[in-house]
């Protein structure tokens, strides 16, 4: 292997380094007891860590120690990133619907706050564009959804699903009403920001973008998505130190594993002494409040969003606050998420566009919904579609349960060759045959070709065993059926 090095070097690993300190996962650490039991379970072979070597040593996960030596401080990127998404992956909160009233949060961050939960459409790319991935509706927990290209070939039947069509209302988040210099300056000024708005890389940003201060940008979206963030009021601001495996310049210490950092973090103050005090933090029906106010602030009714807290976030002192948007008795996919920290404002993240009514449009009967199902142009594209009724972001555990169903291999079993085919026998294709016995009537977040969102009537048609599929309600004679391009 060649190791010289070149004066360009420096540059490749700036940008590496870069590359790394914006990944949210970089300090992730795995749980290594869990996965060795559960290979020890699947192998016969006894990896479970912490068990004694034959020296009577306990083996050390030098991995985990290399990452807790180079910890150090957190850089601003990451924390945004993990803050904005952890309202759709934290663990169980408190939670609030629609209409106001207080109930108990579950693991999920949809069932339980009052409303139906979303209907997503496949390829109807209804994720935020100025947010975070995680923040979409494609990717919060439990949301309905059906992807294409996964175990195809399904065939759909109805039982007892009715043939009357009806209408229903679609909406249109109107951007064009709120996106510009004005509305950033509005928002910046709402949340304490300092600057005046400019243009970076299609959006608008007041403050600094390098972590040096707090930041809002407001994206040329669809949906008018804005996004803030203020290290300052990050309580992890609180305990951060420099690497102690690292010298002054940058260089790691003689014997240390600890990768060189060629640019240097950005560490502020904590921008009042609540930040580093857990219990100034509002909980519950407060942190609500709190929320309600502040989007009343930036301009949005909260009287349209059902909210859940979330207390543990993994960081003590910060609470997470995620708001649903709520139409007609159905989320849409669309949230803000605010976190709390002491009696500021760690960060935050949503659309600010408001809905207009479309009016009302022709719907397809459930049983037509069915038929649509086998039409290749509304979602079974790709090899047919498949349900994704779990998490849409799946967990450790459920990877390694996974591993534990999974049959235990024999290493002793002989390995069998496939049986060659006889001239002019059938060509084995196996169709999944799927009975649809009950349908909901909600709304599903789309994106036009043009970049603008809407929500429109779709079905969420469901098994016998409660499995969902989707797909759009609106009329034949009230959709664009243009060719791409």
């Amino acid at each position: 292997m060649d190791d010289t090095r070149t004066p360009s070097g420096r540059g490749d690993d700036e940008l590496v380094a870069r590359l790394r300190a914006a990944d949210p996962a970089a300090d992730a650490t795995p749980d290594l007891d869990r996965v060795h039991a559960r290979l020890a379970e699947q192998t016969g072979v006894p990896l479970a860590a912490g068990t004694p070597a034959a020296d009577g040593t306990t083996p050390v996960d030098e991995l985990a120690a290399a990452r807790a030596r180079r910890r150090g401080r957190t850089r601003w990127l990451q924390v945004a990133a993990a803050a904005a998404a952890f309202a759709v992956v934290g663990g169980g909160g408190y939670a609030v619907g629609a209409s106001g009233a207080p109930g108990t949060a579950s693991d999920t961050a949809y069932d339980t706050v009052g409303a139906a939960a979303p209907i997503t459409l496949p390829g109807a790319g209804g994720a935020a564009e100025g947010a975070p991935e995680a923040l979409s509706g494609a990717a919060t927990e439990d949301a309905r959804m059906i992807a294409p290209g996964f175990g195809g070939r399904t065939v759909f039947s109805g039982d007892g699903l009715g043939t009357e069509g009806a209408s229903a209302h679609a909406w249109a988040f109107d951007a064009a009403a709120v996106v510009g210099a004005e509305t950033a300056a509005r928002v910046a000024e709402t949340l304490g920001v300092d600057g005046e708005p400019r243009l970076e890389w299609g959006q608008w940003v007041v403050g600094p973008n390098d972590g040096t201060g707090a930041t809002v940008t407001l994206s040329v979206d669809g949906q008018a998505s804005v996004g803030f963030y203020d290290r300052a009021w990050d309580p992890t601001v609180c305990t951060a130190s420099a690497d102690d495996s690292l010298t002054e310049d940058g260089a790691a210490e003689p014997g240390s594993d600890a990768a060189p950092m060629p640019v240097d973090p950005v560490e502020p103050d904590p921008a009042d002494p609540s930040v580093c005090d857990p219990a100034t933090t509002p909980t519950g029906d407060a942190a609500v409040e709190r929320v309600r106010t502040l989007l009343a602030d930036l301009g949005v009714d909260p009287a349209g969003y059902a909210f859940e807290v979330f207390e543990d976030t993994g960081v003590e002192g910060l609470v997470s606050v995620q708001a649903a948007q709520v139409v007609d008795g159905t989320q849409t996919g669309v949230a803000w998420s605010v976190s709390l920290a002491g009696t500021g404002v760690q960060s935050v993240w949503g659309a600010l566009a408001p809905l207009v009514d479309l009016g009302e449009y022709a719907v397809i009967s459930p049983a037509a919904a069915v038929e649509r199902l086998n039409d290749p142009r509304f979602g079974a594209s790709y090899g047919g579609v498949v349900p994704l009724a779990a998490r849409g972001l799946a967990t450790a555990d459920q990877a390694l349960q996974e591993m534990a169903d999974e049959p235990a291999v024999d290493p002793e079993a002989e390995p069998t060759v496939p049986t060659t085919p006889e001239p002019g026998s059938a060509v084995a294709w196996p169709v999944q045959q799927v009975e649809l016995v009950d349908a909901r009537l909600g709304v599903s977040l789309v994106t036009l070709p043009d970049g603008a969102a809407v929500l429109v009537p779709a079905w969420e048609l469901t098994d016998a065993e409660g499995t969902p599929w989707s797909v759009v309600a609106v009329a034949d004679d009230q959709l664009d059926l243009s060719p791409v391009g």
